[in-house]
């Protein structure tokens, strides 16, 4: 049984007796037991004890279940816009917010202790497993990307990658949009890149895989259907791709959306680059005015839309690619939202970010806000903030790990 050392510190006392300063050793066993509740930022002090501890805490095994621990512990990634030009992001617990929604986040110690300035070109492309994926690009002729990755827990970030990455290569395709996932079969994390076009009333499509380690861009099997961020401006942030247990999804379509039959989830296996279709729900019987929207919530695959511009409803695929196991979860009246003006000439404006028994947190894009509904007894908390969230499209799901950028 391997066992690491823990040295106590010796009293200031100088009358203490010799024999008063054992040494501690400590099965690994019994540390990995106890080590994966503890915080982050403790975890990481831990490291400087020793080189056996680094290498024990630095373990792979170790970080995974040490991210088992922490997904009991949700966080959503915020984004601020500053006068300067600036966007910051922090990651903050879901818990806090459901606990006190009259809390003015800008107050609060980790709005600032963990905030992160951008740069002015970057977009934040996703989370996963407490890495935050960043793209930016280089506004000259070939508009080549770069990405960047940064662990805010462990507060290190990668250097920039990717950087091979063209528009100029098929201009006729537009531009890239990106989506980040892991591939737990190889314990890689991947970035989709996809762009597509319709020339001559036919689709064209291009997708790359970058692989964080092999830090290069490789094409893979091009869109069977037409995801719907193509074929609405307004969504595409939306429905840049939603990884969940090793897929990215999409909302698509197989031909055009004059049944609702049509509409698909098209899913991309991470690990065999290959492309699988789901049906939406049975029930799902009416075409919606404003395209659906994928999420994942409570650990599955979920998608809300609209019904008849009164109604918001969310559906959940309990177990993920069988159609029949979609439940839907709830229908609210959009009137107890206070939503008087719930639709735009852009979209849907509202978006679920989290649900927690009869607690809802949703996003109000139309008055750039988010709030706690009750399911239960019909009521309303704000959430107070002093700057501009973009909780709309860029609030996401965050864990805190110890998982490498590197």
């Amino acid at each position: 049984m391997d066992t690491l050392v823990i040295k106590r510190k010796k009293p200031r006392q100088s009358n203490a007796p010799k024999n008063s300063l054992p040494t501690l050793f400590l099965p690994e066993e019994l540390l990995a037991e106890i080590l994966p509740f503890f915080d982050v930022k403790t975890v990481t002090r831990l490291k400087c004890l020793s080189k056996s501890w680094m290498a024990f805490i630095s373990d792979s095994n170790f970080v995974q279940k040490h991210l088992k621990n922490s997904l009991q512990n949700p966080h959503l990634t915020l984004f601020w816009f500053q006068r300067n030009c600036c966007f910051n992001v922090v990651p903050f617990p879901v818990y806090r917010l459901l606990k006190n929604p009259g809390i003015n986040l800008y107050y609060s110690r980790c709005f600032h202790r963990l905030k992160h300035r951008l740069e002015e070109s970057c977009e934040f492309v996703g989370s996963c497993n407490g890495l935050l994926c960043f793209h930016n690009y280089s506004e000259t002729l070939a508009r080549t990307h770069e990405l960047c990755f940064w662990n805010p827990a462990t507060r290190t970030t990668s250097k920039k990658l990717g950087s091979s990455l063209c528009d100029s290569n098929w201009p006729d395709l537009g531009i890239f949009h990106f989506t980040f996932g892991y591939d737990a079969s190889t314990r890689t994390y991947k970035v989709v890149a996809f762009r597509a076009n319709e020339n001559g009333g036919l689709w064209k499509s291009q997708v790359k895989v970058f692989s964080l380690g092999d830090n290069c861009w490789r094409n893979i099997q091009s869109f069977p259907v037409v995801p719907f961020n193509w074929l609405n401006i307004s969504c595409r942030r939306l429905n840049d791709g939603v990884h969940f247990s090793g897929t990215v999804n999409w909302l698509a379509l197989d031909r055009s959306i004059t049944h609702v039959k049509q509409i698909v989830i098209v899913s991309l296996d991470l690990s065999t680059e290959t492309y699988k279709q789901f049906l939406l729900p049975p029930g799902f019987d009416v075409v919606p005015l404003f395209k659906p929207v994928l999420r994942v919530l409570m650990d599955c695959l979920c998608f809300s839309h609209d019904s008849n511009k009164t109604e918001f409803v969310l559906w959940q695929m309990k177990e993920y690619g069988v159609q029949e196991s979609w439940t839907q979860l709830f229908k609210i009246n959009l009137s107890y939202l206070q939503m008087h003006l719930p639709m735009h000439k852009d979209g849907f404006q509202l978006a679920c970010l989290y649900v927690n028994g009869d607690r809802v947190i949703f996003a109000d894009k139309f008055r750039k806000r988010a709030f706690i509904y009750n399911l239960k007894d019909k009521t309303i908390e704000r959430i107070k903030n002093r700057n501009c969230i973009h909780w709309f499209d860029k609030a996401k799901d965050y864990v805190e790990s110890l998982v490498s950028v590197c």
